[in-house]
């Protein structure tokens, strides 16, 4: 893996993840209000979360974060090594450049608001 794909890698971990930090943010204020950390019991709010925590609070509140689907979130969940690696500079394969860039591709796509889906009566 060459310098510049390590720059594009980093990139695209770093908008994924502020893309992420800003859904949670936003749904979480939206649905519980500025103190949604304090009223469900987290350790931490989206500013001081890693990539990891982030990714699990979707897991954790679907019902208020709906923007993945099951597999997706496993995705996501595979890219917390690879995240390791290229914050801490270590390269990284083909094959984990590839899910980091199909992970990328999907998360940036979600509206930071995804409305509900209206049901025919």
């Amino acid at each position: 893996m060459n310098t510049s794909l390590m720059k594009e890698a980093y990139s695209m971990l770093y908008e994924m993840e502020n893309h992420l930090r800003l859904i949670v943010k936003t749904n979480m204020e939206k649905k519980c209000g500025d103190r949604w950390v304090s009223i469900l019991y987290e350790n931490r709010d989206e500013k001081t979360s890693c990539f990891h925590e982030l990714v699990a609070f979707f897991g954790k509140y679907p019902h208020i974060l709906t923007h993945f689907k099951k597999e997706q979130l496993n995705s996501l969940r595979q890219v917390s090594p690879i995240r390791n690696k290229i914050a801490h500079s270590h390269l990284i394969n083909e094959t984990e450049f590839k899910l980091l860039e199909k992970c990328y591709k999907f998360v940036i796509k979600q509206p930071i608001i995804k409305r509900n889906k209206l049901v025919k009566p």
